[in-house]
C-alpha cells in the first residue's frame, strides 16, 4: 500500500478545493479546471459521475423534466410565488458531493499511479549480467 505524499496530497486537496467551489457555486469553469487538472484519472471519473447521476435521477421525484410555476400579488401589494416540479434538495446536495467525489478520487488516483511509476522507475535493474 502506497503511504499519500505531501506533494500528491496537496495536489488532492487543491482539486477538492476548485470542485467544491465548481460544484457550490455552479461554476463549470471551475468544474472544467478541476476536471483537467486530474487528467487521465478524470477519464474514468466523469463518466462515473454521469452514470450515479443518471441512476440518482430515476429516484421517483429527484429530477422531474417540467416545472410550473405562477406569482401572483394582490391589491395590498403582498406576492405569493408557487412552484412544482423543481429538482430536489437532496439530489442537488448528492451530486454535487458524488462531483466533487469523483473529481477527488481521480486526483488521488494520478498520485498514486506517479508514486508507483517512480518507485518502479528508481528500482535498481534486477537483470543478471552473464559471467565471463
Amino acid at each position: 500500500m502506497l503511504r499519500p505524499t505531501l506533494v500528491g496530497s496537496i495536489y488532492a486537496f487543491g482539486v477538492a478545493v476548485v470542485s467544491t467551489l465548481g460544484f457550490i457555486t455552479g461554476s463549470r469553469p471551475a468544474i472544467l479546471l478541476a476536471a483537467i487538472l486530474t487528467l487521465p484519472g478524470s477519464v474514468v471519473a466523469i463518466p462515473a459521475f454521469y452514470v450515479v447521476y443518471g441512476l440518482m435521477a430515476q429516484i421517483p421525484g429527484a429530477n422531474p423534466s417540467t416545472a410550473t410555476g405562477s406569482f401572483s400579488c394582490g391589491a395590498n401589494g403582498d406576492c405569493q410565488a408557487s412552484t412544482s416540479g423543481d429538482v430536489a434538495a437532496w439530489f442537488t446536495l448528492a451530486t454535487g458531493f458524488v462531483g466533487i467525489l469523483a473529481l477527488t478520487a481521480a486526483a488521488l488516483a494520478n498520485a498514486a499511479i506517479l508514486r508507483s511509476l517512480i518507485a518502479a522507475h528508481h528500482r535498481p535493474d534486477q537483470t543478471v549480467e552473464p559471467r565471463t
